[in-house]
């Protein structure tokens, strides 16, 4: 049995906790996963520094398999991890050659 990624734990935990509450205080359950959807995507690293942005793809395919993301939004920000680390890539590029 595999574990979790820390971020992913993070964030399903948030996800869970909120689902709870919310059912608890008597909300539906389409309101109780939006706002649960909320909390998890609150916690999502920022697309800074490649481990971040490795967190986030982790975070997001997590979500998408376990269909807390809706609809093209995991996808969408996927893209975004995409270009984020394409960006990164490039800096760190620039950084050893100007050490060069």
């Amino acid at each position: 049995m595999s574990t979790l990624n820390s971020a992913v734990q993070r964030c399903a935990q948030a996800y869970n906790q909120t689902f709870s509450i919310e059912r608890g205080k008597g909300t539906n359950g389409y309101d109780s996963q939006k706002a649960a959807r909320a909390s998890f995507l609150n916690l999502i690293p920022d697309l800074d520094g490649h481990d971040a942005i490795c967190d986030f793809i982790a975070c997001v395919s997590y979500a998408m398999v376990h269909q807390i993301l809706i609809g093209t939004h995991g996808e969408d920000l996927l893209g975004c991890a995409r270009v984020a680390l394409a960006a990164e890539r490039n800096r760190t590029k620039a950084s050893q050659l100007k050490a060069a």
